[in-house]
């Protein structure tokens, strides 16, 4: 299985989310890699400082090099690079599913537009990170989706200075990405 996470804008989450889904995958016993398809390689430089501090991550982080292919069993997480619309395309042809993170900045919401149009061919579903914990903005945000026919996870990620702490670390907390892991790989189940 092929997970592509997505958005035209850099910022919003990707890394995070691609590095935090892979690690609750690994918790829950699945083979699973990182694919770093960022030129920036942050998810690449987040594995090396981890290596460095003792604590290496538990599961491979490799560059992009075409598309990958998952043995039987396994999840590829593939971090994708902003506003480079060749390889962006390219994931997206090989992925089973397009996670689209976003933060509910206006101009984070406004570059998702953008990014659905070229997710449309595949099963895609919005996740709502750096969210400050009022129910209502998280609500007018999933009604927002919605009424346009977007899927929005259930679950969503609260703004967090841990997550700034952690880059080049392994995470205890998997901080509400191990409900959205599940999440959406119950609803792939039904596809």
């Amino acid at each position: 299985m092929l997970w592509g996470v997505v958005h035209t804008k850099g910022g919003v989450g990707k890394t995070t989310t691609s590095l935090y889904l892979a690690l609750a995958a690994h918790r829950r016993g699945v083979p699973v890699r990182l694919v770093d398809a960022d030129p920036q390689a942050s998810a690449t430089m987040w594995a090396s400082a981890a290596v460095r501090a003792g604590h290496p991550l538990p599961f491979a982080v490799e560059p992009y090099s075409g598309a990958p292919r998952a043995k039987s069993g396994e999840l590829i997480l593939i971090d994708t690079p902003p506003g480079q619309a060749d390889v962006l395309q390219e994931v997206l042809d090989c992925v089973d599913v397009a996670i689209v993170p976003t933060a509910a900045s206006p101009m984070d919401l406004e570059r998702v537009w953008p990014t659905l149009e070229v997710t449309s061919h595949l099963p895609t579903v919005v996740l709502l990170t750096q969210i400050n914990t009022r129910a209502r903005l998280v609500a007018e945000l999933r009604e927002l989706f919605e009424e346009q026919g977007v899927p929005v996870a259930e679950n969503f990620i609260r703004h967090k200075e841990a997550f700034k702490q952690a880059w080049g670390t392994t995470p205890a907390d998997l901080a509400g990405y191990g409900e959205v892991y599940d999440e959406i790989s119950e609803a792939l189940k039904w596809h």
